[in-house]
């Protein structure tokens, strides 16, 4: 009885977690970091390589703040009352991204817009933060893996239906580097309302997230306890852990990694590429399908084997991935859409191991404070590498006849970079990680009936 009667909760709180999440993974398709719309909408403001790199680096930039959570909730019993307000606090702010071309010239618009949008993303990165500790209260350690996957499985399917709605009603506006037909194309729609085309993206976003808030005001919390050490010792003793350590190593030499040409894959694809934002929703939707495909896999593979192996097998992934595109042209794009399929796969394993890894070594009692630190440092690695990306674009490199794009050089580190990440892994210690070949054969057992169907 007991044991249906939890089963019960974990359903209910999976059910107003998914439909929260999915509310805001609108918000987040349409005005979150790494919103393909957002880089449409910093091209149309003429943002420089450097303003691309800011904008990528935001992000990870706002994680330096997910500490605050940690603090904010310190003498609380409950973290409700933070997140909620921070958060619509954070989203409210995206309606004024769409008032800034009427209001600035294009050079100083874009600027104002990376200060707006880096208070908005940084105050849900706070909210974010106190939101994990609320969250693995609720949820079981061994139920987590397969919790996050499920409801991630969901907010994906939401990214590919909002990413297709939104980018034909913004491609409607004009007809530059469009190589398919459009579905739709209202004739009052024209080329010099594209300012007012965004306007209204950025208030369905902030709708949405809205939205969002309201269904997670309805998610019970768990009474937190008082934490009575002072705030220095409180941050001071999570370092003092030497896996913990460890994992920050780790986690830094990664997220650099990840960090090298990271603010370049979108604006090379509309660019350098000429495609649409329609052709790079079709992109993402592979991307999205091959990570729904196999998220529930990762996530059994994690519950079972732990996130360290788990991890090992997404580097190789990830390392590949870049290599492909050193090969693409505007006349073989195409192949990228093969590359989407191993980069969902890939990533769908890499966003459950960011969410569970910190959590698996924490203490029970600290989880919330271990995470957010874990984010904040590496948060800052791939900043750094993002920025210097911006700030340092070579140039054109040619081997032979073989032409590499400026940004294809550093698609090309990035790679080798994220390979080497497996050094610093092998020196984090995880309870109950098991064997790499014991989770391949695992996991190749589980994926052989379905790539049959």
């Amino acid at each position: 009885m007991e044991r249906e009667r939890e089963d019960k909760r974990l359903r209910r709180f999976l059910k107003i977690s998914i439909i929260e999440g999915v509310l805001g993974q609108i918000f987040t398709t349409l005005a979150g970091p790494g919103s393909a719309f957002l880089t449409k909408f910093a091209i149309m403001l003429n943002a420089t390589p450097f303003q691309f790199g800011i904008l990528s680096a935001i992000g990870q930039l706002s994680q330096i703040f997910q500490p605050l959570g940690s603090i904010m909730t310190k003498k609380r019993l409950k973290r409700k009352p933070i997140v909620l307000p921070l958060q619509f606090s954070g989203r409210a702010i995206a309606l004024l991204y769409g008032a800034l071309p009427f209001v600035f010239l294009r050079g100083n618009a874009m600027d104002v817009f990376l200060l707006l949008f880096l208070i908005s993303i940084s105050l849900q990165s706070v909210a974010d933060n106190a939101w994990i500790g609320w969250i693995s209260d609720l949820v079981p350690v061994s139920a987590r893996g397969r919790f996050f996957s499920l409801r991630s499985q969901y907010l994906m399917f939401t990214a590919v239906g909002a990413g297709y709605v939104f980018s034909i009603f913004i491609d409607s506006f004009t007809t530059e580097g469009m190589h398919v037909p459009y579905f739709w194309r209202p004739l009052f729609f024209k080329a010099e309302q594209l300012t007012l085309g965004f306007s209204v993206i950025f208030l369905v976003a902030a709708v949405a997230g809205f939205a969002a808030l309201i269904a997670l005001s309805r998610q019970p919390e768990k009474t937190k306890g008082i934490e009575a050490e002072g705030i220095a010792l409180m941050f001071v003793l999570p370092l003092k852990d030497g896996n913990f350590r460890k994992l920050l190593i780790y986690n830094c030499w990664w997220m650099a990694a990840v960090g090298i040409g990271a603010p370049f894959w979108q604006p090379f694809m509309m660019q350098k590429l000429r495609m649409s934002l329609f052709e790079v929703q079709i992109y993402s939707s592979i991307y999205i399908i091959a990570a729904i495909t196999v998220l529930r896999l990762w996530g059994r593979l994690i519950d079972a084997h732990g996130n360290k192996t788990a991890m090992r097998l997404i580097i190789l992934l990830g390392g590949l991935n870049p290599m492909v595109w050193l090969f693409v042209t505007r006349r073989t794009y195409h192949i990228l859409y093969l590359e989407a399929i191993t980069s969902g796969i890939m990533w769908a394993g890499a966003g459950l191991v960011a969410t569970n890894f910190a959590l698996s070594v924490a203490p029970k009692d600290k989880r919330q404070l271990y995470a957010g630190i874990s984010n904040a440092v590496s948060g800052l690695a791939m900043m750094a590498t993002m920025l210097l990306s911006g700030a340092f674009l070579p140039r054109s490199t040619e081997i032979g006849s073989f032409r590499l794009e400026p940004e294809q050089v550093l698609f090309a580190l990035t790679g080798i970079a994220r390979w080497s990440a497996q050094i610093p892994l092998s020196l984090v210690r995880e309870p109950g990680a098991r064997p790499v070949s014991e989770a391949i054969y695992s996991f190749i057992r589980e994926i052989k009936p379905r790539l049959m169907k």
